[in-house]
């Protein structure tokens, strides 16, 4: 299993790390702010090498995983890119992402709509009452549902499903994350 992490050294990137916390086989490609050189020969050496399980996450839009850097405009993931995947599953885990796989038709990909991570987010998507001690409890029970989904060997198609019967109908933050996943056969 390969995890492309863009680290953006905030409450959210912080809060993505229990995903593959206690998994077994684990590596992971962390790209920080800082890192500005040989970020993309790491990152798609890393995808063309992963045959079973690769994970990107961090902030991101239609166009892809967003360097951690937002003032270089790049991204990490992006349509010119996907060649090097083949992984059997693969899950993109950023805001948006499900529109990023459904405009490329990622096969065997579970994927995240518009994510709330952050107050600023919840207010842009009308949720005021929550503070981000709050938020962060509530994306790391979405980590650690997906963390036993890897270690349980789910498969992917069954995603939606399962983290959708585990949504907390009393945070609205878990309703509005759960609500947008998706899944592309």
């Amino acid at each position: 299993m390969t995890i492309i992490f863009a680290n953006h050294e905030d409450d959210d990137s912080r809060v993505l790390t229990a995903m593959w916390q206690g998994l077994p086989d684990v590596k992971v490609i962390e790209v920080l702010p800082s890192h500005r050189k040989n970020f993309e020969e790491r990152v798609d050496r890393a995808i063309s090498e992963e045959d079973d399980t690769l994970i990107m996450t961090g902030h991101g839009t239609t166009h892809g995983l967003l360097h951690p850097n937002f003032f270089l405009g790049e991204y990490l993931i992006h349509e010119n890119n996907l060649e090097f995947i083949h992984a059997k599953n693969i899950i993109c885990d950023w805001c948006n992402a499900s529109t990023f796989v459904a405009n490329h038709n990622m096969h065997n990909t579970f994927a995240t709509s518009m994510f709330i991570s952050n107050v600023n987010e919840a207010y842009d998507n009308g949720i005021m009452d929550y503070d981000q001690e709050f938020i962060n409890r509530s994306g790391l029970r979405y980590c650690a549902d997906v963390r036993q989904l890897l270690l349980d060997k789910v498969p992917l198609n069954q995603w939606v499903m399962i983290l959708g019967a585990k949504m907390d109908l009393d945070d609205q933050i878990d309703v509005f994350n759960r609500q947008g996943l998706y899944y592309n056969d």
